[in-house]
């Protein structure tokens, strides 16, 4: 085999078959030849020496080749123009006629004892690369050559096609993205490999060549993208790695901008790029699939290994596409080989890793059946102690009132004149009501701190709410004096409030402002309500002997309480049930402090429709 390049695509048969045109073909070994993407026309010389009389048949693929002029001479000639036959052949012809023509462009020659058959072949491609595999047998070896070839691709197709749903199945069950990508990226290695098998041309495309050089470019560059969408996703680059994962969407818009050539027919200057892009692609897909090797046991392992061998399929196929010499024929088909390995080991990976994530739902599952029940059962105790609570609210408020009616009776039959009687039943009815207000501010509380927690808002003003929790401490709490200031533009202010919920809040921070506060003296307590920007703002501050800087992050947690309070009585919910109640109303709660200097706390709260 000899090979003339032909820059102008304008040499004819008669051309080349001058002594000038005969000294310019190159002689090459092998069965196979490789242009790359060079988009003008090539002439290629077989010279076929025969010791029997025979018949054979010469197969070419691919058959996506743009326009494929084949020159048979009979035995023995081949000198003049006449000597040739035509046979017209290319994704931009119609199908030849003759039983020979398919999935390969095959044509009959004819072979003499002793005499050489001549035959010239011109290729033109002007959208992607040239390249030609050739193949010489007898009839019957090209018969069952292409019954064995035709039952390899359709076990191939059949395989992908078997996977592409599966990763399908896959989605349905766990709608996780990269299962989708993974089954796009497995439609575009068919689509990619039925285009070089030419089945597009066969059964889609017959003679409208610009719609198969469409077919092949659009398939090539989607799939690029789609490939760097899955293999982004499988390796989960978006919460690695951020600059990686940016460097992937690079390459899916590196294969929508090369949609935009296919489309614009000008694959041939973009091919290079996309497939030098392309393997670039396979060798960092290869590299991270070693990198995260041992990351997640057999599912990395097996994602690395599909990695290596798609990266082996690209460097071996798109060195084909791009001219290199030396490529043994079976490299046509190590994209094919290795996209269906590839798909094999990742679906071989993704059934692990969703057998993983079944298992793990299982147990998360069985986990939140025990929190569940936990949950119930903690309910089921709150419930039985506020019921408790209340019984036990309800008996000492009946034994309560009946000691107030005794003691108001004994108040009518004292003279008007026993000042010291009257002031002991004075003290005792005070007693009575501050006992029916520890009761009922202890009841509020079990109520509110569990699970069952609402709050039932009304309108109300904020004064209204500020002094009746000030006039409850003064009735409740016994130790420095709560001074109350309220700011002219903020007592009018509307809330959608609980009432109850934010008396028992304000009473809880008053509560711990005089008990440590107690501890360092008798300063008064600050009790204030002011304007803010969406609302208002109620904080109440005092002088004690405030919390450590290292407590203050988790003052509002459940059960928590400074580590300088541990000798005063207490159960660490007073803050606790502070900031649930002022979150149940939309706002919020902050505290200030200082190591034996005191504390500042501050409920703010959004006025109605804020």
């Amino acid at each position: 085999m000899a090979v003339l390049t032909d820059p102008s695509s304008t040499l004819t048969l008669q051309d080349v078959l001058t002594p000038a045109r005969q000294t310019e073909f190159r002689p090459v070994s092998g069965q196979n030849i490789n242009f790359g993407y060079i988009g003008h026309a090539a002439w290629l010389r077989l010279t076929l020496p025969a010791p029997v009389n025979a018949e054979g048949i010469l197969s070419l693929t691919p058959n996506f080749i743009d326009t494929i002029d084949i020159y048979v001479a009979k035995p023995g000639t081949g000198s003049s123009k006449n000597d040739f036959t035509l046979h017209e052949a290319g994704d931009h012809r119609p199908l030849p006629h003759d039983s020979f023509s398919g999935l390969d462009n095959a044509v009959r020659l004819e072979f003499a004892a002793g005499e050489k058959t001549i035959v010239y072949i011109r290729l033109l491609n002007t959208n992607s690369s040239t390249q030609l595999n050739l193949r010489l047998e007898t009839v019957q070896g090209h018969t069952r050559s292409a019954a064995l070839v035709g039952g390899i691709y359709g076990a191939w197709f059949g395989g992908m096609s078997v996977l592409f749903v599966i990763h399908l199945v896959f989605f349905c069950f766990d709608r996780k993205r990269q299962y989708l990508l993974v089954a796009l990226s497995t439609l575009g290695v068919m689509l990619v490999y039925a285009g070089n098998l030419g089945l597009s041309h066969v059964l889609l495309f017959r003679g409208t060549g610009w719609a198969n050089d469409l077919f092949l470019g659009f398939n090539a560059w989607m799939g690029l993208a789609f490939s760097a969408l899955a293999c982004s996703s499988l390796l989960d680059l978006r919460r690695k790695s951020i600059w990686l994962h940016g460097l992937y969407l690079a390459y899916a818009a590196i294969g929508i901008v090369g949609i935009g050539f296919a489309f614009a027919g000008r694959n041939l200057v973009f091919g290079p790029i996309g497939s030098s892009v392309s393997m670039l692609a396979g060798i960092v897909n290869f590299l991270l699939g070693l990198w995260y090797l041992n990351e997640d046991g057999a599912v990395s392992r097996l994602r690395a290994a599909a990695f290596t061998a798609i990266a082996l399929g690209l460097l071996i196929t798109l060195r084909d596409r791009l001219g290199f010499d030396l490529m043994p024929e079976w490299s046509y088909h190590a994209y094919g080989v290795s996209g269906l390995i590839m798909t094999i080991l990742l679906t071989g990976s993704l059934a692990v890793w969703l057998r993983k994530a079944e298992a793990l739902s299982l147990a998360q599952a069985a986990e939140r059946r025990v929190a569940e029940e936990a949950l119930q059962a903690e309910m089921q105790s709150q419930f039985r102690q506020v019921r408790f609570l209340e019984v036990i609210s309800h008996q000492y408020r009946a034994s309560l009132a009946a000691i107030r009616s005794s003691v108001d009776s004994l108040g009518l039959s004292l003279a008007k004149s026993d000042k010291a009687n009257h002031d002991r039943i004075m003290r005792i009815r005070r007693s009575v009501a501050q006992l029916v207000e520890v009761l009922e501010t202890n009841l509020a509380r079990s109520r509110l701190q569990g699970p069952a927690f609402r709050a039932r808002l009304a309108p109300a003003t904020a004064r209204s709410i500020v002094v009746a929790a000030h006039q409850r401490s003064r009735d409740l709490l016994t130790g420095p004096e709560i001074d109350l200031h309220i700011a002219p533009d903020a007592a009018d202010i509307k809330l959608a409030a609980d009432t109850d919920m934010l008396e028992l809040a304000i009473l809880n921070v008053l509560e711990n402002a005089v008990k440590y506060a107690a501890l360092k003296g008798a300063s008064p307590i600050a009790l204030s309500l002011d304007k803010t920007t969406d609302g208002i703002a109620i904080t109440v501050t005092d002088h004690g002997i405030g919390i450590p800087e290292r407590d203050l992050p988790h003052v509002f947690e459940n059960s928590v309480r400074g580590s300088n309070a541990k000798g005063t009585d207490g159960s660490g919910l007073g803050l606790f049930l502070v900031a649930k109640i002022a979150t149940a109303h939309g706002g919020s709660a902050t505290v200030q402090s200082r190591e034996c200097e005191g504390t500042t706390v501050r409920i703010t709260l959004p006025a109605r429709g804020a």
